[in-house]
C-alpha cells in the first residue's frame, strides 16, 4: 500500500506599515469666536492638503481653507442707509445689496498618529497636531445691479473691514487608512487663534478703526484622503 500525503501551509499576508503622501479634500463647519463673533456668524469651510505621513506615524501637512457664509453681524453701510433701512442706487429705487462672510487660512501642521490597533489590517487612531498660519478674512458687499455709486471700484476699501494675521493652529483628528486603499477619512475639530490687524487705514461708517484684532476660529471638518505609499508593499506568506 503506497500513502501519499500532502501538506500545504497558507499563511494570512500581513503588511508592515509604510510612509506615504497623503491628498485630502475636506469640507466642514466653523464658529467664530472673541473679535471674530461680533463680525461674523457661523461659517462654511472647503479646503485641502497635503501631508506626510512616515512609517513611525510622524505627520508634516500643508494646508488651506476658503472660509464663506452669509451671516454678517456688522452693518458696514450703516452711513449709506435711509430711515427706512435701505440703500438708494442711482436709479433712485432701493439697492439689493448683501454682506457676506470671505476668507482664506493657510497653515503648516506637524504632529503625531496615535495607532489604536498596531496589529490591525487598517491604519487608524488619533492623529495630534499643532502648527503656525495665516488668516485673511473681510466682508464682501454683493450690489445685484451695480447701482451703487459708492460700492463700487476702489471706494469698496472703505467698507469691506479686511484683516488679516498669523494663528496657532491645534487640531485633534480620528483617521483611518482601509488595507484596501478604498476607505480613508478623517474626521476633525480644530482651534485657531489668530493675531490679525486692520488692514485698511480708515472705514468710512467709523470714526476710528480697531487696529489690533484677536480672532478665534473653531470648527469641525470631514476629509476624503487620497494615500501615495512611498515604500513597496511587504507580503509574507
Amino acid at each position: 500500500m503506497l500513502t501519499m500525503a500532502t501538506c500545504t501551509a497558507i499563511g494570512q499576508p500581513q503588511d508592515s506599515l509604510k510612509s506615504l503622501i497623503q491628498l485630502s479634500a475636506r469640507y466642514g463647519a466653523g464658529l467664530p469666536m472673541a473679535d471674530l463673533k461680533d463680525r461674523f456668524a457661523e461659517h462654511f469651510t472647503l479646503g485641502g492638503s497635503v501631508a506626510f505621513l512616515s512609517k513611525n506615524n510622524f505627520y508634516l501637512g500643508a494646508n488651506y481653507d476658503l472660509l464663506f457664509g452669509n451671516q454678517v453681524r456688522e452693518d458696514v453701510l450703516s452711513n449709506l442707509r435711509t430711515i427706512e433701512g435701505g440703500i438708494i442706487g442711482s436709479d433712485m429705487q432701493f439697492a439689493s445689496i448683501f454682506l457676506r462672510e470671505r476668507g482664506h487660512q493657510f497653515s503648516i501642521d506637524a504632529g503625531h498618529l496615535v495607532q489604536l490597533r498596531k496589529n490591525s489590517r487598517h491604519r487608524s487612531g488619533f492623529l495630534l497636531v499643532a502648527g503656525l498660519g495665516y488668516l485673511v478674512h473681510k466682508i464682501r458687499i454683493v450690489d445685484d445691479f451695480d447701482s451703487v455709486v459708492q460700492l463700487q471700484h476702489a471706494y469698496l476699501k472703505g467698507y469691506d473691514r479686511l484683516s488679516s494675521g498669523w494663528t496657532l493652529n491645534q487640531k485633534i483628528s480620528y483617521m483611518y487608512l482601509s488595507e484596501d486603499k478604498l476607505i480613508n477619512f478623517y474626521i476633525s475639530i480644530s482651534v485657531a487663534e489668530a493675531f490679525t490687524r486692520d488692514r485698511r487705514q480708515f472705514n468710512y461708517n467709523q470714526t476710528g478703526v480697531k487696529i489690533n484684532r484677536f480672532d478665534v476660529l473653531t470648527g469641525i471638518q470631514l476629509g476624503w484622503i487620497i494615500p501615495i505609499y512611498l515604500t513597496p508593499e511587504i507580503r509574507y506568506y
